[in-house]
């Protein structure tokens, strides 16, 4: 059972909310005092929802993926694949000062990441010189070896893309899946049936990753944020 507390706002009980964890809505003024706390994560999640920068679902979503990943999906550079409003990558340039680089990814440019970014240029200023944003396919972007890859909620085989370009630069990866594809499921069609196609399909990932000598670990966030839970961690095994 996935926990009702989370690694990045531990003081929150997703069960007592004032605000639906799954909104979609940018309008959850409501929330702000939950975040009154002398933390960083507090003080940029109040000014997010002050300026409705991003839906709350996402908000909780980005900022307790992060806690999942960041210590071992982490280099210089960061690249957020598929990155809608970006959050995730930007935490990584807040957080840690060795991150020089956030590319987001994209196939158009969002406009919630230059909201976000104008929201918290006045707590993190060093934020907005380590970003910036691309517009691509997943078929045209390049890799640098020496990168972090992420792909959150990258929909369908959109995943097994992510996972194709951080193997070709033996780049550690934190996925976030979703939208498994019965049409796309790999390996024997039995294994969908017994085990559900989105475990299956995501064992087969994970599997994948083994094989080209990835340590791997998989985690999960509260359901009550997504359904769609499941943490996939990949980083290449030492020598």
């Amino acid at each position: 059972m996935s926990p009702l507390r989370l690694r990045s706002f531990p003081q929150l009980d997703l069960a007592t909310l004032p605000v639906d964890p799954h909104s979609r809505t940018r309008s959850t003024r409501r929330a702000l005092p939950l975040f009154r706390g002398d933390r960083l994560s507090d003080k940029l999640a109040s000014a997010l929802l002050q300026a409705q920068a991003v839906p709350f679902k996402e908000l909780l979503e980005s900022f307790e993926f992060f806690e999942h990943v960041r210590k071992r999906v982490r280099a210089p550079t960061v690249v957020d694949l598929c990155c809608g409003h970006g959050l995730v990558g930007m935490l990584y340039g807040i957080h840690h000062r060795d991150v020089q680089t956030v590319r987001l990814v994209d196939r158009t440019r969002p406009e919630s990441v230059d909201r976000i970014l104008a929201a918290l240029h006045p707590l993190v200023p060093w934020l907005a010189p380590k970003v910036r944003v691309e517009t691509c396919t997943l078929a045209d972007v390049a890799i640098d070896p020496g990168s972090a890859v992420l792909g959150v909620h990258a929909c369908g085989s959109a995943t097994d893309a992510v996972i194709d370009l951080a193997l070709a630069t033996r780049s550690p990866v934190g996925l976030l899946p979703c939208c498994h594809q019965k049409r796309a499921l790999p390996g024997p069609p039995t294994l969908g049936r017994a085990l559900g196609l989105g475990l299956a399909t995501d064992v087969h990932r994970t599997y994948r990753l083994d094989a080209a000598a990835y340590q791997t670990r998989w985690t999960e966030l509260p359901a009550a944020i997504t359904p769609k839970n499941r943490v996939i961690v990949g980083w290449p095994a030492s020598p």
